[in-house]
């Protein structure tokens, strides 16, 4: 995925989304919305269906505004609060820097909550770099943690790896659940390595679930291709909601692929960031829901995106130092 021979081309509107940026080469096609944000809007391999879902039937009615979901990928602050995590970015973009890889997204600082939000995108050799910030532009301190949130197009499959470390006769992993989920959500696999979540358009209602993602990796399955979303998972530091470093969220609309940074005390002033991974591959078909198929498919994909496959192996009765 070389980044020296990048096209950049501004678009006046791009499905709606106003004036954009088009960053494309041979092997990757990204759209930066310019007229709200910051967001983007479009990743694909070329010529290919985008792997994100665009302008999702999802709003909410803010301060004699209208926030909208409108798809793509945001950051946000976390924990979750309403109005404050609400705040409609429906204005044109602070700024933005074109770089010779890539793209950096200002937005306006946030008018009561008085927090930035940046977005600094570069494509890679193998994949694309993405580093979601927040800055305090307040007077106060404010604890909170970086939210990146990428919402998956529809009808697609998640994978996500569990925790494998032996503990021993000691618990070893923990899933955190929100009022309006059921464990037993016909959408959801509790598996022994993995846990699976397949986006339902004919579902009802929402599914959403976190838990401390300690491998750092994600994979969502559709449309023939496989997205990777790569992160630095901190054992032992503190996250939002009971300890959560990756959460999802399905709806028949489409799907939140989302890891979050450790909650810090940001000073006025200074900033907290979270930087992840992007791996498009093409011509992968989403495995059976059975481990063994997700094994066989994750092979030479752990081979290309640098992510580990989780081994099970267990014996309770034996006292295993922690790694």
């Amino acid at each position: 995925m070389s980044a020296d021979k990048l096209i950049f081309s501004e678009l006046k509107d791009y499905n709606g989304f106003g004036k954009s940026l088009r960053i494309a080469n041979n092997n990757i096609e990204i759209v930066a919305t310019l007229d709200i944000g910051p967001r983007i809007i479009r990743l694909s391999l070329p010529g290919q269906e985008n792997i994100f879902e665009e302008n999702p039937p999802v709003s909410e009615p803010v301060d004699g505004d209208v926030w909208k979901i409108y798809g793509g990928h945001r950051v946000w602050h976390s924990p979750e609060a309403f109005p404050r995590s609400y705040v409609p970015d429906n204005s044109p973009l602070e700024k933005h820097e074109q770089l010779d890889n890539g793209i950096v997204m200002y937005q306006k600082e946030e008018p009561w909550v008085q927090v930035q939000k940046i977005i600094d995108l570069r494509i890679m050799e193998s994949h694309v770099e993405v580093t979601n910030t927040l800055v305090n532009k307040g007077a106060w301190p404010i604890e909170m943690a970086v939210w990146s949130l990428t919402v998956g197009a529809k009808g697609g499959r998640e994978i996500v790896p569990m925790v494998q470390r032996n503990t021993g006769l000691l618990a070893n992993r923990h899933v955190v659940m929100w009022p309006d989920s059921t464990m037993n959500d016909p959408r959801v696999y509790w598996g022994q390595k993995y846990i699976v979540v397949d986006n339902d358009v004919n579902a009802k209602g929402v599914f959403k679930f976190g838990y401390p993602n300690e491998y750092g990796w994600a994979c969502y399955f559709n449309h023939g291709s496989c997205f990777v979303k790569k992160f630095h998972h901190i054992r032992d530091a503190r996250y939002p909601d009971f300890g959560c470093s990756w959460e999802t969220y399905t709806a028949d609309w489409g799907i939140e692929l989302e890891c979050l940074s450790p909650l810090s005390i940001v000073k006025p002033g200074a900033s907290l960031s979270l930087r992840e991974e992007w791996y498009v591959l093409d011509n992968i078909e989403r495995p059976d829901i059975d481990e063994a198929s997700i094994d066989r498919t994750l092979e030479p994909i752990a081979e290309k995106a640098g992510i580990k496959i989780p081994v099970f192996e267990y014996d309770g009765w034996k006292n295993v130092p922690d790694e």
